[in-house]
């Protein structure tokens, strides 16, 4: 690609890793996500002629020879709306401020769509002790980085269900990933969590 041009165009034959079949738009837009550029790719549009990605300036030529090699090594895929479950209900402890993790799972590439993510858990402190408690918190991250992020704490002794929803709009080959997370608050004392479970369910 000369230097002055901000398209460039790739026939299907440079697509070498590609299984036979139409470029799969949605999924190459998250590939390229996974790479880091110094000039940003502001449209990527599949034609007869094969796939064009535009720049939003002129690019550099190492920016030039990554998007090569992204499209050498795009190998494609399916997208799945299937619902997900996700378990661990055995007790869990934490004598630090460092979060321990509790669940910690990404979907593979979904459908386009808005996902509702639920959580359910308990929470408690193994016993009383004053200026201690429980902090539990989920992140949800997206595969283009965007996040939401939820807490809750507790102080004592008896279970508290730390449990919510969320709806997480998704594009046609982005993932979700979800890490359910406690640690102690206090100098003292120990946190526990149990009945972890998550679910992603596809809504509309």
């Amino acid at each position: 690609m000369a230097l002055f041009e901000i398209k460039k165009l790739y026939p299907r034959a440079d697509f070498v890793a590609l299984v036979p079949g139409p470029i799969p738009l949605a999924l190459f837009r998250v590939h390229l996500l996974t790479f880091v550029w110094s000039v940003p790719i502001i449209n990527v549009d599949v034609i007869d002629a094969g796939l064009v990605v535009q720049w939003a300036a002129l690019p550099s030529t190492i920016d030039d020879d990554q998007l090569d090699d992204a499209v050498a090594t795009f190998v494609g895929g399916t997208t799945t709306s299937q619902p997900f479950v996700y378990n661990s209900f055995a007790v869990a402890t934490s004598t630090s401020s460092t979060p321990v993790v509790k669940i910690n799972e990404t979907t593979p590439a979904l459908d386009e769509g808005t996902y509702q993510v639920s959580w359910t858990s308990s929470i408690r402190m193994q016993a009383v002790i004053a200026n201690t408690g429980v902090e539990a918190k989920i992140r949800l991250t997206r595969s283009d980085g965007a996040f939401v992020e939820q807490d809750d704490a507790w102080a004592l002794s008896n279970r508290h269900a730390y449990n919510g929803s969320m709806p997480f709009p998704i594009a046609a080959g982005q993932t979700v990933t979800a890490l359910l997370t406690f640690s102690r608050l206090g100098a003292s004392g120990t946190a526990e969590m149990s009945g972890a479970r998550i679910t992603i369910d596809k809504v509309s």
